[in-house]
């Protein structure tokens, strides 16, 4: 009876060894598939980029540290080097770049050359010159007659004459008479020529005396606005309608032309022509150009002298107020008060108006 339960046992305890035999094999082929299966995943993942590269040597810097742990005898196994980063150039045809002209021969870049001027009305108009602004290119010009200043640019383009020559813009200087082209130019006012009239020699000027003390005259110019002064000595010339006249026959209120020579702040008068004193009585003949009735005022080109004059007279008393039109040949007799000419008699001329 033992004997059959020993070998029992002995059985059982064979059947168990060999069950644990097989076990331990299986999992002996278990571990090598495995690791054959990450050697050929480590080997994907480097052949596919850097930073896989570096977790599959992370993994096997893990594995050699349990080694070590396991064995601490051996030798520690040394990281692999990391893949270098690839470098990127930069492509040349995006970067800028500068070409140089070569002006050696003289021409200039066509692109960089201002457009031909457009044609266009152009206006004449002429003053003094208060400011030159040779950066920006523009010239402020007091206008004759006073009125608002004009600022008017210029370029290359623009032509600039003093005495007859061409010359630049450092000829134009604050207080010089200029005459100007000027042509509208987008929002600007454009100098297609500029005139320079320097104050050199006799200057002329014509306007209304406003006092005479002790031989020197204060006149207000009629084309500038400006007040000049002047003086009288015994080698000036006086003259009225064409006869010698005094200094005396200067007064206040006295229309005249006069040319001196500048000389410090008052110049020497040459000549003085007087063409109108208050109180004195003046005929006029020539064409109507201007005609207001509602105001009383008519304006004519006097034949006498060419020049054109304006003249107040009363609607209501004239006669002759029908024929008063533009274009209508006119005597008229008027007199100067020191401020404005009147007409006392206004006579049609038929003999002119007759002819075709």
């Amino acid at each position: 009876m033992f004997a059959g339960e020993g070998m029992k046992s002995f059985l059982i305890a064979a059947v168990l060894l060999m069950s644990a035999a097989l076990v331990v094999a299986q999992d002996a082929k278990t571990s090598e598939s495995a690791t054959a299966a990450m050697g050929v995943a480590g080997t994907s993942r480097a052949d596919q980029g850097t930073a896989t590269a570096s977790t599959a040597s992370g993994s096997s810097a893990a594995e050699a540290g349990q080694a070590v742990s396991a064995n601490p005898g051996a030798s520690p196994i040394a990281p692999a080097p990391s893949a270098p980063s690839p470098s990127i150039e930069p492509s040349s045809t995006a970067e800028p770049h500068t070409e140089m002209l070569d002006t050696s021969t003289g021409s200039s870049d066509p692109l960089l050359e201002p457009k031909p001027l457009p044609r266009a009305d152009l206006s004449l108009v002429g003053g003094l010159a208060r400011k030159v602004d040779t950066v920006h290119n523009r010239l402020t010009l007091e206008p004759f007659g006073g009125g608002p200043k004009y600022v008017i640019y210029f370029d290359e383009r623009t032509r600039i004459l003093s005495a007859g020559r061409e010359t630049t813009a450092l000829a134009i200087h604050p207080g010089d008479r200029v005459y100007v082209d000027t042509q509208a130019l987008g929002s600007q006012v454009f100098a297609r020529t500029i005139q320079v009239r320097s104050q050199v020699g006799p200057a002329r000027a014509n306007g209304q005396i406003i006092e005479v003390l002790g031989g020197v005259v204060k006149l207000q110019d009629r084309l500038s606005g400006t007040t000049i002064r002047f003086t009288i000595s015994d080698r000036t010339k006086v003259e009225e309608h064409g006869k010698p006249a005094l200094a005396a026959d200067l007064h206040s209120g006295s229309l005249v032309d006069v040319t001196f020579t500048p000389s410090g702040r008052r110049g020497e008068a040459q000549n003085i022509t007087i063409v109108a004193s208050p109180g004195e009585t003046y005929a006029f003949a020539g064409v109507l150009t201007h005609v207001d009735v509602r105001d009383g005022v008519l304006a004519l080109d006097n034949d006498v002298d060419g020049a054109n004059y304006e003249l107040f007279f009363d609607p209501l008393g004239e006669k002759n107020l029908a024929r008063l039109t533009v274009g209508t040949p006119v005597y008229i007799t008027g007199s100067f008060d020191g401020k404005r000419y009147r007409a006392t008699s206004i006579k049609v001329n038929t003999v002119a108006a007759s002819q075709p």
